[in-house]
């Protein structure tokens, strides 16, 4: 007596699809944003993070760090005086409220220039190995693959002493410099990206300074960063 399967025949196909892969796509390349309350220790941190993840790094590797510098980088791109960075201060009011163009008549807007500046930071952090301070980064980039957003925090009075001892100021002095300098870029995060620049679910980490040293804090973050993208980090 003859026996049918009941189990459809093979497609000759089927093998094909079954071991078909995806294909290989290049890893993100790693970047690093900072957002920072005034005097929490951001640009510091940086540095010491660019010279101990290019130290560790693959071989030829070189981190850089980006605060009011990348507004000169978009200056250069797009072939703008330089004098223009002083109206796009971060921490601070623009000394002018009208448009630039409104000024010369035929350059770009602020706006404008604030958004050739966060086109700038998406550039760059789809290159890699850039860690950034301030400027909104983490919004800039937000939806990048790659990147390890950072928040520093610290009590006001552990940020004043700071200042005051750098500046040789008082301590009401600079309570009132940390206050309007935090003021400032709270506005302009709100002005450009519609965020909240304290919230932390902005981030991957947030990091009081005044507890967690800036050398731990540099180990914290590249234990992260490495554990997202051990090849790249």
């Amino acid at each position: 007596m003859s026996t049918s399967s009941s189990l459809p025949e093979s497609d000759d196909n089927s093998e094909t699809w079954r071991d078909s892969r995806a294909p290989w796509v290049k890893p993100a390349a790693p970047f690093i944003t900072i957002s920072r309350e005034c005097c929490s220790g951001g640009s510091a941190l940086a540095q010491l993070l660019a010279r101990q993840l290019t130290a560790s790094g693959p071989i030829g590797t070189n981190w850089s760090t980006f605060g009011g510098n990348v507004v000169n980088e978009m200056l250069h791109a797009h072939h703008l005086p330089d004098d223009f960075a002083r109206f796009l201060p971060e921490d601070r009011v623009p000394e002018v409220r009208a448009t630039i163009g409104e000024i010369v008549g035929r350059h770009p807007s602020l706006w404008d220039l604030v958004q050739k500046t966060n086109q700038t930071m998406r550039q760059l952090a789809r290159d890699g190995y850039v860690i950034f301070v301030g400027r909104g980064a983490n919004f800039a980039t937000a939806g990048l693959p790659g990147g390890v957003h950072v928040r520093l925090v610290a009590p006001s009075d552990h940020r004043a002493r700071f200042y005051a001892q750098r500046f040789n100021v008082t301590s009401d002095a600079a309570l009132v410099h940390n206050a309007r300098c935090d003021a400032a870029r709270r506005r302009y995060v709100t002005t450009y990206f519609s965020a909240n620049v304290s919230d932390p679910a902005a981030y991957d980490l947030v990091i009081n300074t005044a507890h967690v040293p800036l050398a731990e804090a540099a180990d914290m973050i590249t234990a992260h960063l490495r554990a997202q993208a051990p090849a790249a980090a």
